[in-house]
């Protein structure tokens, strides 16, 4: 009986030995001064120090300088109380960088040791930290930033897009696009969404839409896929800027070229030499052929000859009749 308690409790030892040197987490048993005592293959891997390195020094000395005080405290919390911690620490590579480590512990007074499981959670901070900053830019932008569903639902609505378009995140969100879409204008949201389906981007794409107040404005669009972990479309990102005014802008810089051209052409209608007989006082076009005076000026330019006298006639039409 004794011998056969023995074979299992060495089968057991030699599964759980495999197990500790297989497992793709870090195992590790702890001495209560603070050091390594065994690791598994794990920890080469994720740290890159062989096995020896780290049990040489102890371990907060691999701990980043600012996550030392913090990572001595709950160790001692474990140690003190024999309970189970959880909590998430920065460790130093080999080659400078840092990895984040999650932790969880448990205190063997018995044998003074602690026995503890980490995993390597740094591209799930490293992802949280890049959210953090794009929800801050998002935050901040002036323009209105949208995420909206496949099926043309808002589901974001940034400050830029409160002040754009009027509305606030909760009367926004949940709702079609076609509340911001004026009456009787195309709603081009369909076909957008097709292309956003396929992977493809809208850029600078002007159209009108309406603010909370039902001003209608010319917003430029550029609109983007969201695509999963998976790299599958699930969304799209909306970006809108005002361009009313630069649209207005253009279009009285157009009119006032019109103009421009208008005046130089009436302009050059009537310059340059102008050949007058001084005999019947007719004049003579580019082609050679001669008009009526008064027939040339009202065919080149808007002024329309009206009969009067000048005050030099005038006295001489005058002198006649006193004659």
């Amino acid at each position: 009986m004794t011998e056969r308690r023995a074979q299992s409790r060495r089968r057991e030892d030699h599964e759980r030995d495999r197990l500790f040197t297989l497992s793709l987490d870090l195992l590790c048993v702890c001495s209560y001064e603070g050091y390594f005592t065994q690791l598994n293959p794990a920890f080469e891997r994720v740290l890159g120090y062989p096995a020896a390195v780290l049990k040489a020094k102890p371990l907060v000395e691999f701990v980043v300088p600012d996550d030392r005080e913090r990572t001595a405290a709950e160790f001692q919390k474990v140690v003190s109380g024999g309970l189970a911690a959880s909590f998430e620490n920065r460790w130093l590579h080999q080659d400078g960088s840092y990895r984040w480590l999650q932790w969880n512990g448990i205190a063997d007074t018995e044998h003074r040791v602690v026995y503890a499981t980490a995993r390597d959670v740094t591209e799930r901070k490293h992802a949280e930290a890049e959210l953090s900053r794009l929800a801050a830019i998002v935050e901040s932008s002036d323009d209105a930033i949208i995420s909206i569903s496949l099926h043309g639902v808002i589901e974001g609505w940034n400050p830029g897009a409160q002040e754009l378009f009027g509305y606030r995140a909760a009367e926004a969100v949940d709702k079609p696009m076609t509340l911001l879409i004026p009456p009787g204008h195309g709603d081009h949201t369909g076909q957008i969404l097709d292309q956003i389906r396929r992977g493809q981007r809208v850029t600078h794409y002007e159209t009108l839409r309406r603010k909370k107040d039902g001003t209608v404005i010319t917003v430029s669009l550029s609109v983007s896929p969201i695509r999963d972990a998976m790299g599958e479309v699930i969304g799209a990102s909306l970006i809108a800027r005002d361009v009313s005014e630069r649209r207005q802008a253009e279009s009285e810089r157009l009119v006032k070229i019109q103009q421009l051209e208008h005046t130089l052409h009436r302009t050059k209608r009537l310059s340059g030499m102008l050949p007058i007989c001084v005999s019947c006082k007719r004049v003579a076009d580019d082609g050679g052929v001669w008009h009526d005076v008064e027939e040339y000026i009202a065919d080149h330019s808007d002024a329309k000859p009206s009969p009067a006298l000048c005050p030099d006639c005038t006295a001489r039409e005058e002198g006649r009749d006193h004659g």
